[in-house]
C-alpha cells in the first residue's frame, strides 16, 4: 500500500508484479478488495493510533477517500477494481 500511497505505482501495476514475481494466483490490491476497505481502514488507522508512523496515516487517509466514496471493494461493486468483471479476469491481465 506504500507504493500506491506515494504514487510509485498503482494497484494494478503492485498486483501484476507480485502474481509474476511470487507466482501467487492473486495480488494485495485484490485481497484487500475481497476483505473489503472498511476492514483495511480500520486496521491500517489502529496501527496509526498504537505506532505513529506517518505512513500508515497517509494510507489511513486515502483508503478513507475511497470509502467516502463508496468504492469498499467487492461487496459495494468497487474498491481498486470494478466489479462483477475486475481487470484482472482477463486472461492477458499480466501480459498487458
Amino acid at each position: 500500500m506504500s507504493l500506491w500511497v506515494k504514487g510509485v505505482a498503482d494497484p494494478e501495476t503492485v498486483d501484476k508484479d507480485w502474481m509474476i514475481s511470487t507466482g501467487a494466483p492473486v495480488g494485495p490490491f485484490m485481497m484487500l478488495d475481497d476483505v473489503g476497505l472498511r476492514t483495511t481502514w480500520n486496521i491500517v488507522s489502529g496501527l496509526y493510533a498504537t505506532q505513529h508512523k506517518e505512513l500508515f496515516k497517509q494510507i489511513a487517509d486515502k483508503l478513507k477517500e475511497k470509502i467516502d466514496a463508496g468504492q469498499e471493494g467487492l461487496e459495494s461493486g468497487e474498491g481498486f477494481y470494478k466489479y462483477p468483471h475486475p481487470a484482472f479476469e482477463d486472461p492477458d491481465f499480466l501480459k498487458k
